[in-house]
């Protein structure tokens, strides 16, 4: 199968080695190409000749979110490529597009802020483009390179703590293989949520990780909107919990880090060579 992954940041890094690992022939399209991969074909955005063959004919990832300008960079120059494609096409948002509370894929999308709303806008624009696209509501993604116990191990043991806040997380890797695994398999939903379902906070998985490596106690911070940056305040400001009733029901799935203070664990004893 041919795989075409747009974007070429941290999760389509995973997506392209599970990918390879699986038999597709894997082709990344970005503006920055840079640490290319062997047996990777790569093709600049702005390349329209070739982009415009391929986007026709190879099942596709979207991993670019919208930008500034309220639009998805990849249907304001290509939407008539994507408009002839038979094949899988899966857009990556985010669950930002769901208000509070307990949610799940037929819940009404509610925005709460700005980052949601602009998610649900490239959404309705890849689903009013074909009806092949599926999309992935993507919980908060975590693993190598990529946790909350990098800057711990380098010293800023500050945690900002908002009583009653839940977070929901999916490990990048467990992400990958959910998103390749539909790929191969007949599955024609179109609306996935990605998340390991554990409650777990995040003080919690820290406070276990320094327990079990005898680190220095987590410093709280209690969360204040007014002493956090806009990014994080569109975090905290919305408490859900994300369910899925497609994974683990008729698309089968065992995750591979279904516990995130294990997987904070190990992810923090490879940081500090363990």
């Amino acid at each position: 199968m041919n795989l075409t992954i747009l974007g070429n940041g941290y999760t389509a890094n995973f997506l392209s080695d599970k990918a390879l690992k699986e038999g597709f022939k894997v082709s990344i399209i970005s503006r920055n190409i840079i640490k290319p991969k062997n047996n990777i074909h790569y093709y600049n955005f702005s390349d329209q000749n070739n982009v415009l063959k391929i986007l026709e004919t190879d099942n596709i990832i979207s991993t670019i979110p919208p930008n500034e300008n309220e639009s998805d960079p990849i249907i304001s120059k290509y939407a008539e490529s994507i408009r002839k494609n038979e094949n899988k096409i899966i857009y990556l948002s985010a669950t930002s597009v769901y208000g509070n509370g307990q949610v799940d894929e037929y819940t009404k999308p509610k925005p709460q802020n700005y980052r949601g709303d602009l998610r649900l806008q490239a959404e309705k624009s890849w689903s009013k483009i074909s009806q092949k696209s599926s999309i992935f509501r993507i919980a908060g993604i975590y693993g190598p390179q990529r946790n909350s116990m990098i800057n711990y191990i380098e010293g800023n043991n500050k945690v900002i703590v908002k009583d009653g806040y839940i977070s929901n997380r999916i490990h990048v890797e467990d992400l990958a293989s959910i998103i390749i695994s539909f790929m191969t398999a007949k599955h024609n939903d179109k609306i996935i949520n990605v998340s390991d379902q554990n409650l777990v906070s995040n003080i919690d998985a820290i406070r276990h990780v320094a327990n079990k490596l005898k680190l220095k106690k987590p410093q709280i911070v209690e969360y204040s909107p007014d002493k956090v940056s806009e990014m994080a305040r569109s975090f905290y400001e919305t408490n859900r919990i994300v369910t899925s009733k497609v994974i683990g029901n008729h698309f089968k799935y065992i995750f591979k880090y279904p516990d995130y203070k294990k997987a904070l664990l190990e992810l923090t004893k490879q940081l500090i060579k363990v």
